[in-house]
């Protein structure tokens, strides 16, 4: 072998000993995560715009995809809780955040009223149902052997969303929420929620919200408490 030849041969065993150790590091390094939830007749697409930015910003992205129309929001809340304790037993993840859409809201406020995570940091809430949507209750008679969760999302007074007891008293998590201007399936007067940190209204439709540029700006900032200018 050349003197040339043993050179380049060294030099690739050094590049590799050094990508070797840099994915260790990586890997040991310390990191923050976030979950994304999708809402009702979803999927996750819908999310993917928030978790590109957020995965740029240096956040491990989960994108939980679930089969939205069948099942009950307690059994998507038990789903999404078994997530959430891989990164609670995570010693890479030092604390992780929610970011999740319509249903999905109400799946993470039962999850969080029935369990504490001691790793949660913030959350936010992208057009949530919090007082439950007229479009559900007007659909379920319809649609709702079909799609079960509809008649738990209904605005009547003795739903499901308008049963949720107050998950604070569980875990006392920082959240904020975004409402959708033009919002058809949800009422302005439905969406806010006791104890929201802060509220903004985004010039969107209820679906294409996660996609818009103000909204997934607003969950950067809000999750990382920095402020680059108004929405």
């Amino acid at each position: 072998m050349t003197t040339e030849a043993k050179k380049e041969l060294a030099k690739d065993e050094a590049m590799k000993e050094g990508a070797a150790k840099q994915a260790a590091t990586n890997e040991a390094t310390p990191k923050e995560a976030v979950i994304l939830v999708h809402g009702l007749a979803a999927v996750r697409l819908v999310m993917w715009p928030i978790g590109k930015r957020l995965r740029k910003c240096g956040y491990q992205v989960k994108n939980h995809g679930y089969f939205s129309i069948s099942k009950t929001i307690p059994h998507h809340a038990n789903r999404l809780g078994k997530i959430l304790d891989g990164f609670e037993n995570d010693p890479s993840i030092t604390r992780f955040h929610l970011v999740t859409h319509s249903m999905g809201c109400i799946i993470g406020r039962h999850l969080l009223r029935q369990k504490r995570f001691e790793k949660l940091g913030r959350w936010v809430m992208l057009a949530p149902p919090n007082h439950g949507s007229h479009a559900a209750r007007l659909l379920s008679p319809f649609l709702g052997r079909f799609c079960t969760p509809l008649t738990q999302l209904s605005d009547a007074d003795g739903s499901f969303v308008n049963q949720l007891e107050d998950f604070r008293d569980t875990n006392d998590v920082e959240f904020a929420i975004v409402e959708a201007a033009y919002d058809r399936v949800i009422a302005s007067n439905c969406v806010p929620l006791e104890g929201q940190s802060e509220y903004v209204v985004v010039k969107s439709n209820h679906g294409p919200l996660p996609w818009h540029s103000d909204a997934i700006r607003f969950v950067q900032q809000f999750l990382s408490q920095k402020k680059e200018g108004p929405i």
